[in-house]
Protein backbone atom coordinates (compact mmCIF):
# COMPACT_ATOMS: atom_id res chain seq x y z
CA UNK A 1 0.00 0.00 0.00
CA UNK A 2 1.33 3.45 -0.86
CA UNK A 3 1.55 6.34 1.57
CA UNK A 4 -1.11 8.16 -0.46
CA UNK A 5 -3.53 5.21 -0.31
CA UNK A 6 -3.07 4.88 3.44
CA UNK A 7 -3.44 8.64 3.89
CA UNK A 8 -6.79 8.47 2.13
CA UNK A 9 -7.96 5.66 4.40
CA UNK A 10 -7.07 7.70 7.50
CA UNK A 11 -8.62 10.93 6.21
CA UNK A 12 -11.91 9.18 5.39
CA UNK A 13 -12.44 8.54 9.11
CA UNK A 14 -13.80 11.67 10.87
CA UNK A 15 -11.78 11.48 14.07
CA UNK A 16 -12.41 14.31 16.49
CA UNK A 17 -10.65 14.56 19.83
CA UNK A 18 -11.63 11.83 22.28
CA UNK A 19 -12.28 8.12 21.87
CA UNK A 20 -12.23 7.01 18.25
CA UNK A 21 -11.61 3.26 17.95
CA UNK A 22 -11.96 3.14 14.15
CA UNK A 23 -8.92 5.25 13.30
CA UNK A 24 -6.74 3.84 16.08
CA UNK A 25 -7.64 0.26 15.14
CA UNK A 26 -6.79 0.90 11.48
CA UNK A 27 -3.25 1.87 12.51
CA UNK A 28 -3.03 -0.95 15.06
CA UNK A 29 -4.06 -3.62 12.55
CA UNK A 30 -1.55 -2.36 9.99
CA UNK A 31 1.34 -2.36 12.47
CA UNK A 32 0.48 -5.75 13.95
CA UNK A 33 0.85 -7.26 10.47
CA UNK A 34 4.40 -5.87 10.44
CA UNK A 35 5.19 -7.60 13.73
CA UNK A 36 4.63 -4.71 16.11
CA UNK A 37 3.38 -5.35 19.64
CA UNK A 38 0.47 -2.96 20.07
CA UNK A 39 -1.50 -1.72 23.06
CA UNK A 40 -4.52 0.57 23.01
CA UNK A 41 -4.37 2.56 26.24
CA UNK A 42 -7.40 4.58 27.30
CA UNK A 43 -7.28 7.42 29.77
CA UNK A 44 -10.04 9.55 31.26
CA UNK A 45 -10.66 11.89 34.17
CA UNK A 46 -9.04 15.17 35.23
CA UNK A 47 -12.10 17.08 34.03
CA UNK A 48 -11.64 15.90 30.44
CA UNK A 49 -13.10 13.30 28.10
CA UNK A 50 -11.89 9.73 27.54
CA UNK A 51 -9.14 9.30 24.95
CA UNK A 52 -7.85 6.16 23.26
CA UNK A 53 -4.13 6.13 22.48
CA UNK A 54 -1.93 3.62 20.69
CA UNK A 55 1.51 2.39 21.70
CA UNK A 56 3.35 0.10 19.28
CA UNK A 57 6.88 -1.29 19.45
CA UNK A 58 9.08 -3.41 17.18
CA UNK A 59 12.31 -4.37 18.91
CA UNK A 60 13.18 -8.04 18.32
CA UNK A 61 16.66 -7.74 19.89
CA UNK A 62 15.61 -5.56 22.85
CA UNK A 63 18.08 -2.95 21.62
CA UNK A 64 18.69 -0.03 24.00
CA UNK A 65 18.26 2.54 21.21
CA UNK A 66 14.70 3.21 20.07
CA UNK A 67 13.34 5.74 17.62
CA UNK A 68 9.69 6.66 18.08
CA UNK A 69 7.25 8.38 15.79
CA UNK A 70 4.67 10.49 17.64
CA UNK A 71 1.49 11.77 16.04
CA UNK A 72 -2.18 12.50 16.54
CA UNK A 73 -5.21 11.26 14.68
CA UNK A 74 -7.68 13.85 15.97
CA UNK A 75 -8.65 16.72 13.69
CA UNK A 76 -10.26 20.11 14.18
CA UNK A 77 -13.82 20.81 13.11
CA UNK A 78 -14.24 21.08 9.36
CA UNK A 79 -16.26 24.31 9.51
CA UNK A 80 -18.87 25.19 6.88
CA UNK A 81 -19.29 22.16 4.64
CA UNK A 82 -20.57 24.23 1.74
CA UNK A 83 -17.28 26.15 1.70
CA UNK A 84 -15.26 23.04 0.85
CA UNK A 85 -14.55 22.26 -2.79
CA UNK A 86 -14.79 18.56 -1.93
CA UNK A 87 -16.35 16.94 1.16
CA UNK A 88 -13.75 17.21 3.94
CA UNK A 89 -13.67 13.46 4.60
CA UNK A 90 -13.80 12.28 1.00
CA UNK A 91 -9.98 12.31 0.64
CA UNK A 92 -10.36 13.53 -2.94
CA UNK A 93 -7.32 13.76 -5.21
CA UNK A 94 -7.34 16.57 -7.75
CA UNK A 95 -4.60 18.34 -9.69
CA UNK A 96 -1.81 16.66 -7.76
CA UNK A 97 -3.24 17.37 -4.33
CA UNK A 98 -4.95 15.26 -1.65
CA UNK A 99 -7.81 17.19 -0.07
CA UNK A 100 -9.28 16.44 3.33
CA UNK A 101 -9.47 17.46 6.96
CA UNK A 102 -6.32 16.24 8.66
CA UNK A 103 -4.29 15.86 5.46
CA UNK A 104 -1.38 18.03 6.61
CA UNK A 105 -2.22 18.03 10.31
CA UNK A 106 -1.32 15.24 10.42
CA UNK A 107 -2.73 12.00 9.02
CA UNK A 108 -0.51 11.97 5.93
CA UNK A 109 2.57 12.11 8.15
CA UNK A 110 1.32 9.11 10.15
CA UNK A 111 0.71 7.20 6.92
CA UNK A 112 4.14 8.17 5.61
CA UNK A 113 5.95 6.81 8.63
CA UNK A 114 3.89 3.62 8.66
CA UNK A 115 4.70 2.92 4.99
CA UNK A 116 8.34 3.96 5.47
CA UNK A 117 8.64 1.46 8.33
CA UNK A 118 6.92 -1.22 6.22
CA UNK A 119 9.37 -0.73 3.35
CA UNK A 120 12.35 -0.51 5.71
CA UNK A 121 11.50 -3.74 7.54
CA UNK A 122 11.05 -5.60 4.27
CA UNK A 123 14.70 -4.83 3.55
CA UNK A 124 15.94 -4.86 7.18
CA UNK A 125 13.77 -7.25 9.21
CA UNK A 126 16.26 -7.37 12.11
CA UNK A 127 17.37 -3.78 12.76
CA UNK A 128 19.77 -3.11 15.62
CA UNK A 129 17.40 -0.54 17.11
CA UNK A 130 13.78 -0.46 18.16
CA UNK A 131 10.99 1.35 16.31
CA UNK A 132 8.00 2.70 18.18
CA UNK A 133 4.76 4.55 17.57
CA UNK A 134 2.94 6.79 20.04
CA UNK A 135 -0.37 7.87 18.52
CA UNK A 136 -2.95 9.90 20.40
CA UNK A 137 -6.42 11.18 19.61
CA UNK A 138 -6.18 14.28 21.79
CA UNK A 139 -3.69 16.84 20.51
CA UNK A 140 -6.08 19.35 18.99
CA UNK A 141 -8.16 19.86 22.13
CA UNK A 142 -7.53 19.32 25.86
CA UNK A 143 -4.28 17.32 25.55
CA UNK A 144 -4.98 15.91 29.00
CA UNK A 145 -5.68 12.22 28.46
CA UNK A 146 -3.42 11.74 25.46
CA UNK A 147 0.34 11.93 25.01
CA UNK A 148 1.12 13.24 28.48
CA UNK A 149 -0.44 10.25 30.24
CA UNK A 150 0.73 7.79 27.60
CA UNK A 151 4.33 8.84 28.20
CA UNK A 152 3.92 8.17 31.90
CA UNK A 153 2.45 4.75 31.06
CA UNK A 154 5.45 4.03 28.84
CA UNK A 155 7.86 4.96 31.60
CA UNK A 156 6.06 2.72 34.08
CA UNK A 157 6.24 -0.15 31.58
CA UNK A 158 9.91 0.53 30.80
CA UNK A 159 9.46 1.64 27.20
CA UNK A 160 12.27 4.13 26.75
CA UNK A 161 12.52 6.73 24.00
CA UNK A 162 15.97 7.55 22.67
CA UNK A 163 14.95 9.65 19.67
CA UNK A 164 11.54 10.88 18.62
CA UNK A 165 10.17 12.23 15.36
CA UNK A 166 6.94 14.22 15.56
CA UNK A 167 4.96 14.46 12.34
CA UNK A 168 3.49 17.95 12.77
CA UNK A 169 3.52 20.15 9.64
CA UNK A 170 6.70 22.20 9.87
CA UNK A 171 7.21 23.96 6.54
CA UNK A 172 5.89 27.39 5.48
CA UNK A 173 6.07 26.96 1.70
CA UNK A 174 7.50 23.65 0.53
CA UNK A 175 8.50 20.39 2.12
CA UNK A 176 12.07 20.25 3.35
CA UNK A 177 12.45 23.94 4.25
CA UNK A 178 12.12 23.65 8.01
CA UNK A 179 12.28 21.23 10.90
CA UNK A 180 11.37 22.12 14.48
CA UNK A 181 13.75 21.54 17.40
CA UNK A 182 11.65 23.34 20.00
CA UNK A 183 8.58 25.47 20.52
CA UNK A 184 7.62 28.65 22.30
CA UNK A 185 5.49 28.28 25.42
CA UNK A 186 1.87 29.41 25.53
CA UNK A 187 -0.30 30.86 28.27
CA UNK A 188 -3.85 32.12 27.69
CA UNK A 189 -5.57 34.70 29.91
CA UNK A 190 -9.20 35.65 30.52
CA UNK A 191 -9.64 38.89 32.41
CA UNK A 192 -12.86 40.45 33.71
CA UNK A 193 -12.64 44.08 34.90
CA UNK A 194 -15.51 45.19 37.15
CA UNK A 195 -16.14 48.91 37.41
CA UNK A 196 -19.29 50.83 38.32
CA UNK A 197 -22.22 51.35 35.98
CA UNK A 198 -23.46 54.86 35.49
CA UNK A 199 -24.64 57.65 33.18
CA UNK A 200 -22.10 58.91 30.64
CA UNK A 201 -23.00 62.48 31.69
CA UNK A 202 -21.85 61.77 35.25
CA UNK A 203 -18.53 59.91 34.93
CA UNK A 204 -17.40 61.19 38.33
CA UNK A 205 -19.88 58.89 40.09
CA UNK A 206 -19.24 55.90 37.80
CA UNK A 207 -16.12 53.85 37.08
CA UNK A 208 -15.62 52.96 33.43
CA UNK A 209 -14.01 49.50 33.05
CA UNK A 210 -13.50 50.07 29.30
CA UNK A 211 -11.15 52.99 29.93
CA UNK A 212 -9.21 50.89 32.41
CA UNK A 213 -9.10 47.98 29.96
CA UNK A 214 -7.73 50.21 27.18
CA UNK A 215 -4.99 51.49 29.47
CA UNK A 216 -4.07 47.99 30.64
CA UNK A 217 -4.08 46.62 27.09
CA UNK A 218 -1.68 49.32 25.94
CA UNK A 219 0.70 48.68 28.85
CA UNK A 220 0.75 44.94 28.18
CA UNK A 221 1.09 45.27 24.42
CA UNK A 222 3.85 47.90 24.63
CA UNK A 223 5.89 45.96 27.17
CA UNK A 224 9.11 44.67 25.62
CA UNK A 225 9.39 41.03 26.62
CA UNK A 226 12.62 40.24 24.73
CA UNK A 227 14.28 40.38 21.32
CA UNK A 228 14.48 36.65 20.68
CA UNK A 229 17.71 34.68 20.37
CA UNK A 230 19.56 32.22 18.13
CA UNK A 231 16.77 29.66 17.98
CA UNK A 232 13.66 31.58 19.09
CA UNK A 233 11.58 34.44 17.73
CA UNK A 234 10.78 37.19 20.21
CA UNK A 235 7.98 36.57 22.69
CA UNK A 236 4.63 38.07 21.74
CA UNK A 237 1.30 39.01 23.33
CA UNK A 238 -1.88 39.15 21.27
CA UNK A 239 -5.39 40.13 22.33
CA UNK A 240 -8.05 37.76 21.01
CA UNK A 241 -11.27 39.13 22.48
CA UNK A 242 -12.61 42.36 23.97
CA UNK A 243 -16.27 42.43 25.00
CA UNK A 244 -18.30 44.78 27.21
CA UNK A 245 -21.95 45.05 28.13
CA UNK A 246 -24.04 46.85 25.52
CA UNK A 247 -26.38 48.86 27.71
CA UNK A 248 -26.94 51.78 25.40
CA UNK A 249 -24.96 54.74 24.08
CA UNK A 250 -25.50 56.75 27.27
CA UNK A 251 -24.60 54.05 29.80
CA UNK A 252 -21.18 53.30 31.21
CA UNK A 253 -21.08 49.51 31.55
CA UNK A 254 -20.32 47.70 34.76
CA UNK A 255 -17.79 45.23 33.40
CA UNK A 256 -15.63 44.27 30.44
CA UNK A 257 -14.00 40.97 29.43
CA UNK A 258 -10.63 40.58 27.72
CA UNK A 259 -8.84 37.52 26.37
CA UNK A 260 -5.20 37.39 25.31
CA UNK A 261 -2.40 34.93 24.73
CA UNK A 262 1.36 35.12 25.25
CA UNK A 263 3.74 32.98 23.19
CA UNK A 264 7.06 33.09 25.03
CA UNK A 265 10.55 31.80 24.32
CA UNK A 266 13.09 30.16 26.61
CA UNK A 267 14.05 33.49 28.19
CA UNK A 268 10.90 33.19 30.32
CA UNK A 269 8.95 30.61 32.27
CA UNK A 270 5.18 30.40 32.29
CA UNK A 271 5.19 31.57 35.91
CA UNK A 272 7.18 34.67 35.04
CA UNK A 273 4.67 35.60 32.33
CA UNK A 274 1.75 35.01 34.71
CA UNK A 275 3.44 37.04 37.45
CA UNK A 276 4.00 39.92 35.00
CA UNK A 277 0.34 40.01 33.99
CA UNK A 278 -0.75 39.83 37.64
CA UNK A 279 1.56 42.74 38.49
CA UNK A 280 0.20 44.92 35.68
CA UNK A 281 -3.37 44.13 36.74
CA UNK A 282 -2.65 45.03 40.36
CA UNK A 283 -1.01 48.32 39.43
CA UNK A 284 -3.43 49.37 36.68
CA UNK A 285 -6.97 48.25 37.50
CA UNK A 286 -7.51 49.77 40.96
CA UNK A 287 -9.92 51.16 42.16
CA UNK A 288 -11.90 48.76 39.98
CA UNK A 289 -11.72 45.04 40.76
CA UNK A 290 -10.87 42.16 38.47
CA UNK A 291 -10.98 38.40 38.01
CA UNK A 292 -8.04 36.81 36.19
CA UNK A 293 -7.95 33.24 34.94
CA UNK A 294 -5.14 31.65 32.95
CA UNK A 295 -4.15 28.36 31.35
CA UNK A 296 -0.54 27.40 30.74
CA UNK A 297 -0.56 25.10 27.69
CA UNK A 298 3.15 24.38 27.83
CA UNK A 299 6.54 25.80 28.67
CA UNK A 300 8.95 26.82 25.97
CA UNK A 301 11.59 24.23 25.22
CA UNK A 302 14.59 23.59 23.05
CA UNK A 303 15.68 20.07 22.15
CA UNK A 304 19.37 20.79 21.75
CA UNK A 305 20.19 19.82 18.15
CA UNK A 306 22.46 16.80 18.01
CA UNK A 307 22.56 13.40 16.34
CA UNK A 308 18.85 13.26 15.42
CA UNK A 309 18.70 16.79 14.03
CA UNK A 310 21.78 16.09 11.91
CA UNK A 311 20.26 12.80 10.77
CA UNK A 312 17.04 14.49 9.66
CA UNK A 313 18.89 17.29 7.87
CA UNK A 314 21.13 14.82 6.06
CA UNK A 315 18.17 12.61 5.13
CA UNK A 316 16.34 15.57 3.61
CA UNK A 317 19.45 16.45 1.64
CA UNK A 318 19.89 12.89 0.39
CA UNK A 319 16.28 12.71 -0.79
CA UNK A 320 15.73 16.24 -2.12
CA UNK A 321 19.09 18.06 -2.05
CA UNK A 322 17.62 20.51 0.46
CA UNK A 323 19.04 21.27 3.91
CA UNK A 324 16.17 22.36 6.19
CA UNK A 325 16.52 25.22 8.63
CA UNK A 326 16.24 24.51 12.37
CA UNK A 327 13.32 26.43 13.84
CA UNK A 328 11.16 26.86 16.94
CA UNK A 329 8.36 28.86 15.28
CA UNK A 330 4.67 28.05 15.32
CA UNK A 331 2.27 26.88 17.99
CA UNK A 332 2.58 24.24 20.64
CA UNK A 333 2.72 20.51 19.95
CA UNK A 334 2.97 17.28 21.91
CA UNK A 335 6.74 17.56 21.58
CA UNK A 336 6.49 19.73 24.69
CA UNK A 337 5.68 16.57 26.66
CA UNK A 338 7.98 14.19 24.81
CA UNK A 339 11.12 16.28 25.36
CA UNK A 340 11.08 15.27 29.05
CA UNK A 341 11.35 11.57 28.12
CA UNK A 342 13.52 11.50 24.98
CA UNK A 343 17.17 12.22 24.40
CA UNK A 344 16.25 14.34 21.38
CA UNK A 345 13.03 15.38 19.61
CA UNK A 346 12.66 16.70 16.08
CA UNK A 347 9.44 17.68 14.33
CA UNK A 348 9.27 17.07 10.60
CA UNK A 349 6.12 17.01 8.51
CA UNK A 350 4.38 18.61 5.54
CA UNK A 351 3.60 22.23 4.64
CA UNK A 352 1.42 23.93 7.26
CA UNK A 353 -0.17 26.53 4.95
CA UNK A 354 -3.62 24.88 4.88
CA UNK A 355 -3.63 23.33 8.36
CA UNK A 356 -7.02 23.89 10.08
CA UNK A 357 -8.31 25.72 7.00
CA UNK A 358 -11.13 25.10 4.55
CA UNK A 359 -9.83 22.84 1.74
CA UNK A 360 -6.89 21.53 3.76
CA UNK A 361 -4.66 19.66 1.32
CA UNK A 362 -1.21 18.22 0.67
CA UNK A 363 0.75 17.85 -2.54
CA UNK A 364 1.03 14.22 -3.63
CA UNK A 365 4.72 14.48 -4.49
CA UNK A 366 5.47 15.99 -1.07
CA UNK A 367 3.68 13.10 0.64
CA UNK A 368 5.98 10.74 -1.24
CA UNK A 369 9.00 12.88 -0.33
CA UNK A 370 8.09 12.77 3.35
CA UNK A 371 7.77 8.99 3.24
CA UNK A 372 11.16 8.73 1.55
CA UNK A 373 12.78 11.00 4.13
CA UNK A 374 11.35 8.94 6.99
CA UNK A 375 12.68 5.79 5.34
CA UNK A 376 16.10 7.38 4.81
CA UNK A 377 16.22 8.34 8.50
CA UNK A 378 15.66 4.69 9.43
CA UNK A 379 18.31 3.56 6.95
CA UNK A 380 20.89 6.02 8.27
CA UNK A 381 20.18 5.45 11.97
Amino acid sequence: MSAIDLSQQLIKIPSYSGNNPEVINLIKNYLEKLGFTCAVINFSGDNSYEVNNLHAIYNPHQAPTTIYFAGHTDVVNEGRLESWTYPPFSATIDQGRLFGRGAVDMKCAIACFMVAVDEFLQQNPQPNFGIGFLITNDEENDSINGTKKALNWMQQNQYNITYCLVGEPTNPNKFGETIKIGRRGSVSFNLKIIGKQGHVAYPDIALNPITIAFNLAKILKDHHLDSGNQFFDKSNLEFTNFVSQNLGSNVIPNEVDLAFNVRFNDQHTGKQIIDLVEYVCQKTISPATYQLHYRLSGESFLSKPGFLADLVVNSCYDVMQIKPQLSTSGGTSDARFIKDYAKEVVEIGLVNETAHKINENALLHEIEQLKNVYKKILEML
